[in-house]
């Protein structure tokens, strides 16, 4: 095999699990060129088999996880060309003799080169320019995520049986360097390295000598608290007999290594923190380091926790270094231009554990920093000359002690504040930082929005579901800027990706994100910090001309107590207490939740909110989400005069309005639109007031919404709802918000488009509801002409309007057009 893979790089009798089998199986191909050394599924390019009894699609998708990308059948004097894609079917390329290879590799050698082959399966993705037709993008993720759940679950036993070690036979903070050991003779041992062969396989003491002697490790048997050898056989057993680490990539196995070591426990134990591999992987991948000379680039993770970052960058920077390269030589330059700082020992070591693992096969030599990164002047000390900062902070604002012994927090209350604005003080070629989600749209991060916009051209933001993080709900956000602008530049890329909770598992495994919008628009003069793309653009440039709900009612927020809410309400009347809303729990679209008795005597209360006119007749919604995504508005009327506590709004009409009217205000509230518009252009757990009132309002209202949701309202009072009354409301809601659509007056596509946005997620209703798909859209009508029956009411003007033209007639049209 020619096409300029170095001899060492080709490899006979290739033994690879296969994770893509059900049961733990090897293959073995007779010859597998990679583009570079070690090998692994990330490196192999060109692989050739022997043909079988099988049929000859089933051969080579037998082969897949070997990860190839071109695959040769032998059968006689004959060689098939396989194109292995991440499903099947696979493509055959070509059939050619035997004596004809050398040809064949001749035609083909720009394309099979081991360069060009590295560059499509690392960057191709996410570079169109790398692609090549031969390789199929979608293998290597395939293969990826079905390796790292492998090795989930064979570390997951290993640990289970370290685990159930007597409590105090073992200090709990050797288990985790205790773990790496083991894993790494593994790795050597698979990948036949020299050394690791003459150590005793089933002499755990032994084993863990000899690693530890090769990387130049402390002797951990030798420790107070550490377990006897004979304690370990089991784990050892069971992480020895699992699949071969002979074709998986170092930096997979730093990256589960991480994820499934450091545990719930371990992170409460030692206050270390973790970001999902796939995420830090996206990140780095989306900073493209291939595009900059390697010898530029110095990468620096801040906070660095287990190193997940810098992991990722590893790789992404071996990948772009000369190929002629030896292992020694890539170590010798990575160690100098990648960096971390923890000041957390435990995940310290677990960060330079993590790099050893990655870097395999060369020894030791990583360190990360210890420093207090907040202390006076140190994160800019430590930032200096550092052009790639990758980051998952801390979240926390500082607290009091903190705030009297680090002068930075004179200008910043906000920790992932302060470190994002030290980092863009040193103007970096790029930056990857996790954030809390309020960073898209609040004001808060209006300053530092700004800055970004004005120090980048390539700005993306990735809007994070709060399932994400194992060990946190909290709603993050990944920014992500390259780009760095000089004076020629002045357009901007905005990207602005989600993922949502559905498509979380998909992302951890793959990197798929669910959406993506991109936009390209001038700079201008003064930065707007308007960084976010809000999804359905196409829905708020067509109602961009309506009035908003300000112009027609008036929002504020329920009374606050000084004390405990909690301890405010009543189900007995007592002295100064009036019938109330007390929690939004469970709070449900025109429902109106049976009331308590609220305390209203104005000496506990905050603020001037008991003086609004609860008496009169208003709509009455939610203060806080009531669902994670879509849905975030349940509206109610409220004709009894209830006053409500700080978790619900309260929403008066500014000049008088029928109850009818105010019903179809209810279902505009309710309905596809408004809820879609916070969704979109607000974030937090809280609903704005300020968003709120910008929500834009069909004209003229929709009373025909109103008179049905009279009719709803009147249905869910009647009693339990199943069965056909269940079925009876929810169609009455469709017919509801069709009625509010029609008002709304959305081309057909676009209302599709709005609709879609909400498919697969849980409306807050009292009752079982489908979404519009499964029964209420039909190809080429709106919602509204479904329900009211137009296609039969205008007499078929469907098959009127597109009745085929006569032959004649068509095949002049046909010459016409040609």
């Amino acid at each position: 095999m020619s096409a300029g893979y170095r001899q060492e790089a080709v490899l006979s009798d290739y033994a690879f699990a296969d994770v893509l089998a059900a049961e733990t199986t090897t293959r073995t191909v007779s010859l597998a060129a990679f583009t570079q050394t070690p090998a692994s599924y990330r490196s192999s390019a060109l692989a050739v088999v022997e043909a079988g009894p099988e049929n000859p699609q089933d051969l080579v998708s037998a082969y897949r996880a070997l990860c190839a990308p071109v695959l040769f059948v032998i059968e006689g004097d004959q060689v098939s060309t396989w194109q292995v894609k991440g499903e099947p079917p696979d493509t055959l390329l070509e059939k050619t003799h035997i004596d004809q290879l050398p040809a064949l590799f001749e035609k083909n050698r720009e394309q099979w080169e081991p360069d060009a082959i590295h560059r499509a399966k690392s960057i191709g993705a996410i570079n169109p320019a790398y692609q090549l037709d031969f390789v199929d993008i979608g293998l290597l993720p395939a293969i990826e995520g079905e390796t790292h759940t492998k090795l989930e679950r064979l570390l997951e036993g290993m640990l289970h049986s370290i685990q159930e070690f007597p409590q105090d036979s073992v200090d709990p903070q050797l288990l985790f360097p205790l773990a790496f050991r083991l894993l790494a003779v593994k790795v050597l041992r698979d990948r036949g390295h020299a050394e690791a062969q003459q150590w005793t396989p089933d002499d755990v003491g032994e084993l863990l000598r000899g690693i530890e002697a090769f990387y130049g490790l402390g002797a951990l048997l030798e420790n107070a608290g550490a377990p006897q050898p004979e304690l370990l056989s089991a784990a050892w057993d069971h992480l020895s007999s699992g699949i071969s680490f002979a074709n998986i990539s170092s930096e997979d196995l730093a990256l589960v290594y991480e994820n499934v070591l450091v545990t719930a426990e371990t992170r409460k134990h030692f206050g270390t923190h973790t970001t999902p591999r796939q995420l830090a992987e996206y990140a780095v991948a989306r900073l493209e380091l291939s595009r900059f000379p390697p010898d530029e680039l110095l990468v620096y993770e801040p906070f660095a926790g287990a190193a997940p970052f810098l992991v990722s960058a590893l790789r992404h920077m071996r990948d772009t270094l000369p190929r002629d390269w030896s292992d020694s030589q890539r170590h010798e330059f990575l160690i100098q231009h990648i960096a971390g700082d923890e000041i957390d020992s435990f995940a310290r070591e677990v960060a330079m554990l993590s790099l050893i693992l990655a870097d395999y096969p060369n020894r030791n030599g990583w360190s990360i920093g210890r420093h207090d990164l907040f202390a006076e002047s140190v994160l800019d000390s430590r930032l200096e000359n550092r052009n790639i900062v990758v980051c998952n902070p801390p979240f926390q604002d500082f607290e009091d002690l903190e705030r009297e012994r680090y002068p930075i927090t004179q200008r910043f209350f906000s920790k992932p504040l302060a470190v994002l604005d030290a980092t863009l003080d040193r103007h970096p070629l790029a930056l990857a930082f996790v954030l809390p989600r309020s960073f898209i749209l609040n004001k808060k991060f209006a300053r530092a929005r700004k800055r970004v916009e004005q120090l980048y051209a390539d700005i993306e933001l990735v809007a994070l579901p709060d399932n994400l993080f194992r060990e946190s709900r909290i709603e993050s956000a990944l920014l992500i800027a390259r780009g760095r602008r000089n004076g020629n530049v002045r357009e901007t890329v905005l990207r602005s990706t989600e993922v949502f909770r559905h498509g979380r598992d998909e992302f951890l495994k793959s990197g798929k994100v669910t959406t993506q919008r991109v936009l390209e628009r001038p700079m201008p003069d003064v930065p707007s910090g308007n960084l976010w793309i809000p999804p359905l653009g196409a829905v708020w440039e067509q109602l961009s001309e309506l009035p908003r709900l300000d112009e027609f009612l008036t929002a504020h927020r329920g009374i606050e107590w000084q004390s405990n809410q909690s301890q405010r309400w009543s189900q007995e009347p007592q002295t100064g207490y009036r019938l109330g809303l007390h929690s939004a729990h469970q709070f449900r679209q025109f429902v109106l939740k049976e009331p308590v008795w609220l305390d209203c005597r104005e000496p506990g209360l905050r603020g001037n909110a008991i003086r609004r006119e609860w008496d009169n007749p208003k709509l009455i919604t939610n203060a806080v989400r009531v669902s994670q995504h879509a849905w975030r508005l349940a509206a109610c009327l409220d004709t009894k005069g209830l006053v409500c506590s700080q978790q619900f709004i309260g929403i008066w009409p500014r000049s008088p309005l029928s109850v009818t009217e105010l019903l179809a205000f209810a279902a505009i509230l309710n309905g596809p639109v408004a809820n879609g518009f916070l969704s979109t252009h607000a974030q937090g757990w809280g609903v704005r007031i300020s968003s709120l009132r910008e929500i834009p309002i069909p004209q003229p209202l929709p009373v025909r919404a109103g008179e049905l949701v009279r009719e709803y309202c009147s249905l869910l009072s009647a009693g339990s709802i199943s069965g056909r009354s269940a079925q009876k409301a929810a169609d009455l809601l469709t017919q509801i918000d069709a009625a509010v659509l029609d008002a709304y007056d959305l081309p057909l596509r676009v209302e599709r488009e709005l609709l879609d946005y909400f498919r697969d997620e849980n409306r807050p209703i009292a009752h079982d509801w489908p979404h519009w798909a499964e029964n209420a859209l039909v190809p080429g009508l709106t919602l509204a002409e479904h329900i009211t029956h137009e296609l039969e009411s205008q007499g078929g003007w469907v098959h009127k309007v597109f009745t085929p033209l006569p032959d004649g007639e068509a095949d002049a049209l046909r010459e016409y057009g040609e």
